[in-house]
């Protein structure tokens, strides 16, 4: 087979599993056929796959593209509790840069093989890569992308000393440079985090986010029935980004970090259109944001339910 042979046949593999895929969502119920045609559109026009399309459109949620895949490859999906408590899987000869680029992330060997939680378990070349570079036969297993990101920060806390040292000394000068510490909020990997933050709430029916720094962690909780509940916590390098990155898109001033400011995000999740109320306060290391979650879709104003 020649090397357009075997690109052709990664490309022709690729398309299979996206109507597969489209065919999984619609016959779950998670999406429209008429969303998903505008989708296929929007795919097509910009060469991204249509399972990233949906993503970025608000169409789904990271969780039940997760279950669709699921249920499409007949594969596992990676709870919580399945991945390392506090050492990392002997990955061999794949390198941390690797498993990160890949969004995948070695969780048990089993009978002789290698289990692998992979956010995106569609990628024809990530088993084979890994099997290549193990020698041992890999079973994928369906990662959330927000757990596996948990899971990374939690096996792999500073990625080195070096590069501890490289992100404390980026750190310490983004607090003093506003246009830097924009730059560093527009990076995808905070971007991305974000975007999981909220979606999270969203999907889990939280009615607020609160994201607190300390001096030696960022504490991310969400509040149920007026209760706090504290989720898996972002790396404490990445307070200052994620923080820049709500106030960006809540159209607040990132420069100003002394004053409490209060914006609005509007945004589309699922399909549906969800408004966050933003304030943000100075505390004794850094900024805490609390977002209130709107969900207008919830609400029934309906005068009979109402006793009107």
């Amino acid at each position: 087979m020649t090397r357009s042979d075997g690109h052709q046949a990664a490309q022709d593999h690729a398309e299979g599993s996206e109507d597969r895929l489209a065919a999984t969502l619609v016959a779950q119920g998670h999406c429209e056929p008429r969303a998903l045609e505008r989708a296929r559109q929007v795919s097509h026009e910009s060469g991204q796959r249509l399972d990233a399309v949906l993503l970025q459109l608000g169409l789904l949620t990271e969780r039940v593209l997760a279950s669709a895949y699921a249920q499409l490859l007949g594969a596992r999906i990676a709870t919580p509790e399945r991945y390392p408590a506090d050492q990392p899987i002997d990955a061999g000869q794949l390198s941390l840069r690797f498993l990160r680029h890949a969004r995948a992330l070695p969780v048990a060997i089993e009978d002789g093989c290698m289990v692998v939680a992979a956010a995106d378990p569609l990628d024809a070349f990530l088993p084979a890569a890994i099997a290549a570079a193990t020698g041992k036969r890999v079973v994928l297993e369906v990662a959330v992308p927000i757990e596996l990101e948990a899971a990374f920060a939690r096996l792999y806390p500073e990625d080195g000393a070096a590069g501890d040292a490289a992100e404390e000394s980026r750190g310490a000068a983004l607090e003093d440079d506003a246009e830097r510490l924009k730059d560093i909020a527009s990076e995808a990997p905070v971007i991305r985090l974000v975007n999981q933050i909220i979606a999270r709430a969203v999907e889990t029916r939280a009615s607020d986010i609160h994201v607190e720094p300390f001096e030696d962690r960022l504490r991310v909780r969400y509040r149920y029935d007026g209760v706090l509940q504290e989720a898996d916590s972002p790396p404490a390098r990445l307070a200052a980004a994620i923080t820049s990155r709500i106030k960006i898109m809540a159209r607040l001033d990132i420069a100003e970090r002394r004053l409490p400011q209060d914006g609005r995000i509007k945004l589309a999740v699922r399909g549906q259109d969800i408004d966050f109320r933003v304030s943000t306060i100075p505390s004794l290391h850094g900024e805490t944001v609390v977002l209130r979650v709107l969900d207008r879709s919830a609400v029934d104003l309906d005068y009979g339910k109402l006793g009107l």
